[in-house]
């Protein structure tokens, strides 16, 4: 009798510790941002932190801390606790191309940080000065086997000079690359004539393309953007499976535990199928990612780390 009278004191006990237990999130997350405030991936961040916090009833407090192309940030990121109270925007730059093009990176990003969601992409584009004298790749590719041709970028081991590294590998030819501080400055010296073309982001470029001081020739991915349909793709040019895509998504710190990351990634799907987060994203030229679950997120960062180590590898860039 008295045993009997333990076990159900025992189970009672149980069912009020699980009615008692605090539910994921129980206080506020924080969201590094390693860009700027008031940048693109700052902006986008933030859209999805407001999402977040409304879908789950906690504040998603976004934290900036640029520096290093991103990695600064990153890193705190992956050295916080994993216990689902942080996470990091990720991108191509600190995620997939600073493994092989930073010699002493602190992180790694496949190992230390773990995929939540995918958030939004948005292709390069090639653009030139209108009298730059080639208006497809077609002819950009002949006129660079002819004679010397540069490019600007944002800046070496960009994703936008690395993307043109892997088409000269694809297209077998050589460009001189001409590196600025950020696609602003790159944009000057198209527009004033001093270099014939740049590689850039869409949506860093679209209103001088849309205003026709910049003529976009190509954009690299593999269907043509919804803000560009007019422009075909590199692979329609001539070059099948040629693709450079810039994405954002979220991660958080490697052994998070896999409930807090289901419950974030299904906040996030809710917020990508909202019309009024798409027309958010429709605004800065951004395309609302599918809607994935973390493994397939996983799985497509993977694939991103290698493809753009080989680039760098065989591009021979690399920053100290």
């Amino acid at each position: 009798m008295f045993k009997h009278i333990l076990g159900a004191a025992a189970l009672s006990l149980a069912a009020l510790g699980g009615a008692g237990a605090a539910q994921y999130p129980d206080k506020p997350i924080r969201l590094i941002v390693p860009f700027p405030a008031g940048q693109s991936g700052d902006l986008i961040g933030r859209v999805f932190a407001e999402q977040i916090t409304r879908r789950l009833g906690q504040s998603v407090v976004v934290e900036n801390r640029p520096g290093a192309g991103g990695t600064l940030g990153t890193d705190v990121a992956a050295r916080a606790p994993a216990d689902g109270y942080t996470l990091v925007l990720v991108s191509n730059g600190p995620y997939a191309i600073a493994p092989a093009l930073y010699p002493k990176l602190t992180y790694r990003p496949g190992k230390d940080l773990r995929g939540v969601a995918l958030l939004g992409t948005s292709p390069q584009v090639f653009a030139a000065n209108p009298q730059a004298g080639f208006g497809d790749i077609k002819q950009l590719v002949a006129l660079a086997r002819q004679k010397s041709l540069t490019f600007g970028s944002s800046g070496n081991g960009s994703t936008q000079h690395l993307t043109m590294e892997y088409f000269e590998k694809t297209a077998d030819i050589q460009l001189m690359h001409v590196p600025f501080r950020g696609s602003a400055d790159a944009q000057t010296q198209v527009l004033g004539g001093q270099i014939p073309m740049l590689v850039d982001s869409v949506p860093a470029s679209l209103a001088q393309i849309k205003a026709g001081r910049l003529k976009a020739i190509a954009v690299t991915s593999l269907q043509r953007s919804e803000f560009l349909p007019d422009v075909p793709t590199v692979a329609e040019q001539g070059y099948p499976g040629f693709e450079s895509i810039g994405w954002f998504g979220l991660a958080a710190p490697a052994g998070t535990p896999p409930e807090a990351i289901d419950t974030l990634n299904e906040a996030v799907k809710a917020a990508l199928g909202d019309a009024a987060v798409r027309d958010k994203l429709a605004t800065m030229a951004v395309t609302p990612a599918p809607r994935q679950d973390p493994a397939r997120f996983d799985a497509f960062l993977s694939g991103e780390i290698a493809k753009w180590g080989k680039i760098v590898k065989e591009s021979g860039a690399t920053i100290d």
